[in-house]
């Protein structure tokens, strides 16, 4: 018991890290996004500047005779603006990687939301057993906050069981929902329980957002049939949604 609090403890430390981190960079970011957006109004006053030198010289090219000195004045104007364009160029490209960081950092950071949410708070103990009904409520509870774009539909059952959860379920419910959110692109899922004493039946029904291709669609079975684990199965696969079953017996 001792060790998982630990290990909670350096996972939080971890989080709140990898938050401070992100802050930081968007903070860089922001100031630097300032001064290159500073550059880009001087650049653009300067090519304002130097289009109106060339009416002028065009102007008094055809209506005066004196010296044309403002001809000699582009050159300097031309290598400010050379320099100015460098100097954009360098902040896109530091801009571009502060962004890359932060978005590898929030990656990290689900990553630890999504390992606490499987791992944590409800891995078997021996000296405890976690009734299946009750942590699944829980545990979808927390799949709804992790996932807030998608809809996910379930509703709490009444009905009780002596059916425990189990470390090897929620690895492969977790490969099941990666899989299907992350990589299928699935919008909507639809949970329906069976609730017996003794074993426990759940049907859940994935459907993408929009089918473009449904070729396209029924191709990606593969990619998750390498996912799930043995207490899970592709029950039928139809053009517009995958219905997957498991089975928790005692």
């Amino acid at each position: 018991m001792e060790k998982n609090k630990d290990k909670s403890h350096l996972i939080d430390q971890l989080y709140d890290y990898l938050e401070e981190q992100i802050q930081e960079l968007k903070t860089d970011r922001n100031q630097l996004n300032h001064k290159m957006q500073d550059m880009i109004r001087e650049k653009n006053e300067k090519e304002g500047a130097i289009n109106n030198q060339q009416k002028i010289y065009q102007i008094r090219k055809v209506f005066s005779p004196l010296p044309l000195e403002i001809e000699e004045e582009k050159q300097p104007v031309s290598e400010d603006m050379i320099q100015i364009e460098k100097e954009i160029h360098e902040f896109q490209m530091i801009l571009r990687e502060k962004e890359e960081k932060i978005t590898k950092l929030h990656d990290y950071q689900k990553g630890l939301e999504e390992t606490c949410l499987f791992a944590e708070e409800f891995v078997e103990r021996e000296d405890q057993k976690i009734l299946f009904v009750p942590a699944f409520e829980q545990l979808m509870g927390y799949v709804k906050k992790l996932y807030p774009t998608q809809r996910i539909n379930y509703q709490d059952s009444s009905e009780s069981s002596k059916v425990c959860m189990t470390f090897s379920f929620l690895k492969g419910f977790q490969a099941v929902l990666e899989s299907l959110l992350n990589e299928i692109g699935v919008f909507v899922l639809n949970f329906e329980m069976n609730i017996d004493e003794c074993k426990i039946l759940i049907n859940i029904e994935a459907k993408p957002k929009v089918i473009k291709n449904a070729k396209d669609f029924y191709e990606k079975r593969s990619v998750l049939e390498n996912k799930l684990t043995k207490e899970f199965s592709i029950e039928r696969w139809k053009t517009n949604a995958v219905v997957i079953q498991t089975m928790i017996e005692m």
